[in-house]
């Protein structure tokens, strides 16, 4: 990741860093390990100079991101046979069908979140392949999705940038720091929100039928 960082410092007045971006935006929506976010927050700390261009930051990350997506939900598309096997069997076939559901009830709103989540966009993604979610309606959300991180991570690179323009490695560290904050925060909405779905889920069985006297 530090080799990544410098390489990406070092191209700061290049337009090399938009490739960059692109390819590790790609990347990272394949391998959750891969530092996208914090390369694009550190360029929008620099963007506050004009060097990168903030707009063409953005489009980088956007395009980059959402490329990334589709490759993933192709990549999950491909992994059909596997799925149809695994939904033969007891409890995988549970946890592929509650995603499909979960998918097909309220998709736009799961691809949107787990785009701030890296491991977890990854499996949305590789999934909505899996279980065969339409592609316009995925590529519209992923789209959607992908601007709103591209602008996110870019304006609080800025705002770092803005606040702490003596210091950019200050700024990039309070940005890092605030994202991970958003990043966690959303994931625990989810969990809490998944938890109380299921203890729902849990009463309603147990609560038996009203029948006529």
């Amino acid at each position: 990741m530090d080799s990544v960082l410098q390489l990406a410092e070092s191209l700061m007045a290049s337009p090399w860093l938009l490739l960059l971006v692109i390819a590790l935006a790609v990347g990272d929506s394949l391998v959750p390990m891969v530092p996208a976010e914090t390369v694009v927050l550190t360029a929008g700390t620099f963007a506050v100079t004009g060097s990168p261009s903030a707009a063409l930051l953005v489009v980088a990350a956007w395009a980059g991101a959402l490329l990334g997506d589709v490759l993933a939900h192709h990549v999950g598309r491909g992994a059909g046979p596997l799925t149809r096997r695994l939904r033969r069997r007891r409890y995988a076939g549970a946890v592929v069908g509650a995603a499909e559901t979960a998918l097909r009830s309220r998709g736009g709103v799961i691809i949107l979140g787990a785009r701030f989540v890296p491991g977890a966009r990854t499996a949305v993604n590789i999934t909505s392949g899996a279980i065969r979610f339409p592609r316009p309606a995925f590529v519209l959300y992923s789209s959607l999705a992908a601007l709103i991180w591209a602008l996110y991570y870019v304006g609080i690179g800025m705002l770092g940038g803005l606040a702490f323009g003596s210091n950019p490695l200050l700024g990039v560290a309070v940005g890092i720091a605030l994202a991970l904050l958003v990043g966690g925060g959303i994931e625990l909405v989810r969990r809490l929100r998944a938890g109380r779905a299921a203890s729902t889920g849990a009463v309603s069985r147990k609560v038996p039928a009203a029948t006529d006297a």
